[in-house]
């Protein structure tokens, strides 16, 4: 057999090419197969360094000023809601007051830290303006610690104006009407349709809380959203099986 292959060789070039294409291909598949060995064994000694151990260490400082210091950064630790509120007041985190001059200028002042107050300082910020924001009690302490976070349309307005024929809050609920119905279309990831049961304990509330959802339901017109419906007392049980039963007459859904 050996003494064949110089032959078929010189006869036939191609495989003689063929046989040297492997030999190659097979010496490079072994050198990087040691290689890739060496790696997982060592990541390190392809490149000629020595492992470290790398942690993170809050008092690690570099040796000279000059030194290049290839340890991660100290974990951030938020400061307390003490020191966050000096800073808001214009004082160092201790509460130390700064030197400001009298006559400092803003370019807008805001009234009322709650959720609509703090938003607005804060867009006004961003946008490159000085802001002063004054609070009677605390961050969010009246209507916005209170918040139903519901985007209605101010059923109860709606009763105020019938009743007191105020037509400043027919007003109020035509805008907020509209201003639920916009932020539906352009926030739908952050808004959804909510049915709301009122259960009913007396006969004359049935008909009363119905009108007046119907009302709503029409004031709303095309931004309206599903229409308000009555339950039975037995419906109304069912969907909330811990409502009071004593004296239930019904309930009635509305949607906001």
């Amino acid at each position: 057999m050996w003494r064949r292959i110089p032959t078929l060789m010189h006869r036939r070039p191609v495989v003689s090419a063929t046989l040297a294409a492997s030999a190659a291909l097979g010496t490079g598949y072994l050198l990087y197969s040691q290689r890739e060995a060496l790696r997982a064994r060592n990541p390190f000694a392809l490149l000629g360094a020595t492992p470290r151990a790398v942690h993170a260490d809050a008092e690690a400082k570099p040796e000279s000023p000059n030194a290049v210091n290839d340890r991660p950064l100290p974990f951030w630790s938020p400061p307390s809601r003490r020191e966050m509120l000096n800073m808001l007041q214009g004082k160092t985190k201790e509460g130390q007051a700064l030197a400001r001059p009298e006559d400092e200028e803003f370019d807008l002042l805001v009234i009322g830290g709650g959720a609509t107050g703090t938003g607005v300082a804060l867009d006004a910020a961003t946008r490159g303006l000085r802001v002063a924001l004054v609070e009677r009690d605390d961050f969010s302490a009246g209507t916005s610690s209170r918040s139903t976070k519901l985007v209605h349309g101010g059923v109860r307005y709606l009763e105020k104006a019938v009743w007191e024929l105020d037509i400043g809050q027919y007003y109020l609920v035509k805008e907020a009407l509209h201003e639920r119905k916009t932020f539906l279309d352009i926030a739908p990831y952050l808004s959804q349709h909510l049915p709301i049961m009122i259960p009913v304990y007396k006969w004359w509330q049935l008909p009363y809380f119905w009108a007046g959802c119907k009302a709503y339901d029409m004031l709303a017109g095309s931004q309206g959203l599903e229409s308000s419906y009555l339950l039975t007392r037995g419906k109304a049980i069912d969907a909330f099986p811990m409502l009071k039963k004593d004296q239930l007459k019904g309930a009635l859904v509305y949607y906001d």
